[in-house]
């Protein structure tokens, strides 16, 4: 692959990260669902999202106050336990025996965080193989290769694209279509169904991508 298109194939793949990390973060604020409203304006018709962007079209700006609070609530009914049948978005939950917090999974994505000199945030206060943290992960290596390569120093572009790769398969993708496929069973909302979709799609289609590097 050439430089230019690694570069920009690392720089699509950190803002598909980054917006996954905040969409799982917390529930979602004012100026996200501005953000939601400006891009739909440019997302492509085929878009995993495209039901919620359709809706989103079809309400006034002047709503976007209740559609907020309507999101926050399948947020918090799906991702805070404020509901009968919640989806916990961490590794551990899905990957340990039995299905508890705090297992090996969130073991070894720290230590992985801490190899690349990185930790969850000081106000973060959850359990660090959070969807969000993960995706977050990857976002900065992705970023990092990005930079790396357009810096010329391909060898530490390599090295980061293959802890990416790594990462992936060991940890994302080992409970993601899972998890994913919970929360389209389980939302009320088209955002929510549709950003399982999307995740699931961005986690399977990344592990073949960097196998092909």
């Amino acid at each position: 692959m050439e430089s230019c298109d690694f570069t920009e194939l690392m720089g699509e793949r950190a803002l598909a990260y980054r917006f996954l990390s905040r969409a799982y973060r917390t529930a979602p604020d004012a100026a996200f669902v501005a953000a939601l409203r400006a891009a739909g304006e440019a997302r492509p018709a085929d878009d995993a999202l495209a039901p919620f962007f359709a809706e989103l079209a079809d309400r006034d700006a002047a709503d976007d106050e209740a559609l907020r609070i309507d999101l926050a609530a399948d947020y918090n009914r799906l991702f805070l336990g404020m509901g009968p049948h919640p989806v916990p978005p961490y590794e551990s939950v899905y990957t340990s025996p039995e299905g508890l917090l705090m297992q090996d999974a969130r073991d070894e994505v720290l230590a992985a965080y801490r190899a690349q000199g990185l930790d969850a945030p000081d106000d973060f206060g959850l359990p660090e193989d959070h969807l969000a943290l993960e995706c977050a992960f990857v976002g900065e290596l992705a970023e990092r290769a990005a930079r790396a390569s357009e810096q010329g120093d391909e060898a530490a572009a390599a090295e980061l694209a293959a802890f990416q790769r790594a990462f992936v398969n060991d940890h994302l993708g080992a409970w993601v279509p899972a998890f994913c496929d919970d929360v389209e069973g389980r939302a009320r909302t088209s955002f929510y169904r549709g950003l399982a979709a999307l995740t699931r799609q961005q986690v399977e289609a990344d592990r073949e991508v960097l196998a092909a590097l």
